[in-house]
C-alpha cells in the first residue's frame, strides 16, 4: 500500500470542483497569442529542418552536397549539418518553452513579465546547440568523439537536447567561467 504523502502533488493546490481561471481575459488573449507564437515556431523550425537539408532524389545529388528545395541550390554538407543542428536546438527550445508555458499557466505562476524570455528562448537554444556542438566536435569538449556528429540522426538529437537543456548548458558554463576567472567583485 502507498503512502498517500508519498504520492507526486500532481495538482495545482485547488479544491476539486474549482474550475473558474485564474487569468483574466487580456492575460488568456497573451497566453494563447504567446501559445500560437511558440507553436508557429515549432512548425517554421521543422520545416525548414524537414525542407532546407534533405536531398529530393537522385538527379539532385552531388558528392559532399545536400540539395535544398526550399532555396533551390546545393548546400555543402558540412554547412547543412550545423545549420540542422541550430534548427534541431531551435526546436528543442520550444519545446521547453512550451513545457514551461503550460505549466506555469496551471500552477498559476505564469505572469505577462516574462513574454521577452519566452520570445527569446528558442532563438537562444539554437545558438547554445549550435556553439556547444562546435565545442564538442573540436574535441575542445572530450565527451563525445569528433566523428559523432557525421551520423546526422545522431546530430539532431544532440541539437535538440541541447536546446532542450540550454539555460541547464549556460548556467553551467557561468559557474565553470566563475571558478576559472573569478568575478569582479572577488578581490
Amino acid at each position: 500500500m502507498v503512502d498517500e504523502e508519498e504520492l507526486p502533488d500532481y495538482d495545482d493546490g485547488r479544491n476539486t470542483g474549482d474550475w473558474k481561471s485564474r487569468y483574466e481575459p487580456r492575460a488568456w488573449f497573451q497566453i494563447l497569442a504567446e501559445f500560437l507564437l511558440l507553436f508557429s515556431y515549432l512548425i517554421v523550425a521543422n520545416y525548414f529542418l524537414i525542407e532546407a537539408v534533405t536531398e529530393k532524389s537522385e538527379e539532385f545529388t552531388r558528392e559532399g552536397f545536400i540539395y535544398s528545395s526550399l532555396f533551390g541550390v546545393f548546400i555543402a554538407e558540412e554547412k547543412a549539418k550545423w545549420i540542422a543542428l541550430a534548427l534541431a536546438g531551435f526546436v528543442g527550445g520550444a519545446v521547453f518553452d512550451l513545457k514551461w508555458m503550460y505549466h506555469s499557466v496551471a500552477k498559476g505562476i505564469w505572469n505577462v513579465d516574462r513574454c521577452l524570455w519566452r520570445v527569446i528562448v528558442p532563438f537562444n537554444s539554437a545558438m547554445v546547440s549550435l556553439f556547444t556542438g562546435f565545442l564538442f566536435a573540436s574535441g575542445v569538449i572530450p565527451f563525445l568523439k569528433n566523428e559523432s556528429f557525421d551520423d546526422f540522426y545522431v546530430l539532431l538529437g544532440f541539437g535538440f537536447v541541447f536546446g532542450y537543456f540550454s539555460d541547464n548548458i549556460l548556467a553551467a558554463l557561468q559557474n565553470l567561467a566563475k571558478k576559472a576567472f573569478g568575478t569582479l567583485d572577488d578581490s
